[in-house]
């Protein structure tokens, strides 16, 4: 007869493993120990590392170590820096009280884990750079892996690379979640309207190998895409400093990095895998591990942006404040902070009499975005 819990034994011999190299984090059930090996491996989707890559990189976790905790103190010139030097920790979800990091998401059994990672970086990003909350962006997983993907695809491959897929950001965007809702299967269809309703990448930046300059552009603008080499003792990963306790691997898969700790030496990461695994989604993985730097393949891996922006309705919200000067009329909204009025003088004027004529009543409007402007206004009262 059959274990009813056939990966107990594997988890065993992970505790084994992690009590020679004292317990830097936990093994247990989770949801991915439960699944059979072939569908944990369907659920990596970066193509694996080859031997001669990894070779190559024998040194570099020793490398990335130092780099790492040689960043500490550095003066941060990123435009959105809460602060002048790089702290010896930072987590995007805790940036003085409030985060900046949208909710854990399932990429199911799908190899569409860089399309996970992508999109975490743009939405985190819009929220960060805006210093807003309360935007709540919900970005398509399904438009960049099953929309763009496949165009970037050899023969044989089934998965994708998040450079292809962060270009597609920069060079046509992607649309909202409602305009493709994203199923592991493919289903469903991309919104002919949405070109109407796209978020754009912007200032694209290949962070590739440079611990320091990722920790530079997390503080400064939010967070990165990052490529890992998947070893078998990481499905069952429950909590903790995540190091290796194998060589056998499966196989590569995409994050986002979120934020460090150099008293702990580690990166911390949020992944695609629901929050039944790791630490509710997320997990802390030490400085050099698994080449979460520096994927062993020739290409960037490791990417951020600066800014982007949004083309789309937006949901209603509060007009907060107005604000006009030779500049340009501005309006503080609720969900999105200061957006600047565009059009001509009669279109902006219109805008701002509506406006202020809602804020006056407490009502909220419905604002369309386009690459960063306001230039039309709904009254939903």
């Amino acid at each position: 007869m059959s274990s009813p819990r056939p990966f107990a034994e594997e988890i065993a011999a992970v505790r084994d493993s992690l009590a020679t190299m004292g317990d830097p984090w936990r093994a247990g059930e989770t949801v991915l120990s439960r699944l059979a090996g072939e569908s944990r491996r369907v659920r990596l989707g970066v193509p694996a590392p080859s031997v001669a890559e990894v070779e190559a990189r024998a040194e570099l976790p020793g490398r990335m170590l130092e780099v790492a905790l040689g960043a500490a103190g550095q003066r941060c010139t990123g435009l959105h820096a809460p602060g002048g030097t790089l702290p010896v920790k930072f987590d995007l979800r805790d940036v003085c009280g409030r985060s900046y990091v949208t909710p854990v998401k399932d990429q199911g059994e799908s190899g569409s884990c860089s399309a996970f990672g992508t999109v975490a970086t743009l939405e985190g990003t819009a929220a960060y750079t805006r210093r807003n909350t309360g935007m709540r962006l919900d970005l398509s997983e399904a438009h960049l892996f099953f929309g763009f993907a496949p165009g970037h695809r050899q023969e044989g491959d089934t998965g994708s690379w998040p450079d292809d897929l962060m270009g597609d950001c920069a060079a046509k965007g992607v649309t909202f979640e409602d305009y493709w809702p994203y199923s592991d299967e493919g289903s469903g269809a991309l919104n002919p309207d949405w070109v109407n309703r796209v978020a754009r990448a912007e200032g694209v930046v290949d962070l590739t190998q440079d611990p320091a300059a990722i920790k530079h552009h997390i503080y400064g603008y939010g967070p990165v895409t990052a490529c890992m080499v998947i070893y078998d003792d990481f499905f069952h990963y429950a909590g903790g400093i995540y190091r290796a306790t194998t060589t056998e691997s499966n196989g590569g898969h995409c994050v986002a990095l979120i934020g460090w700790d150099d008293e702990q030496n580690c990166w911390i990461a949020k992944n695609s895998w629901g929050t039944d695994w790791g630490e509710s989604g997320f997990f802390r993985i030490a400085y050099g591990e698994a080449f979460i730097e520096d994927y062993p393949e020739p290409r960037p891996t490791t990417l951020g942006c600066t800014g982007v922006t949004l083309r789309a309705w937006l949901p209603p919200q509060r007009a907060l404040r107005l604000f006009s000067a030779g500049a340009g009329e501005w309006v503080c909204l609720e969900q999105l902070g200061w957006v600047r009025l565009s059009g001509d003088a009669g279109g902006v004027g219109r805008q701002l009499a509506l406006l202020a004529e809602a804020r006056a009543g407490g009502h909220p409007v419905s604002p369309f975005l386009d690459h960063g402007v306001l230039t039309k206004v709904a009254t939903t009262y």
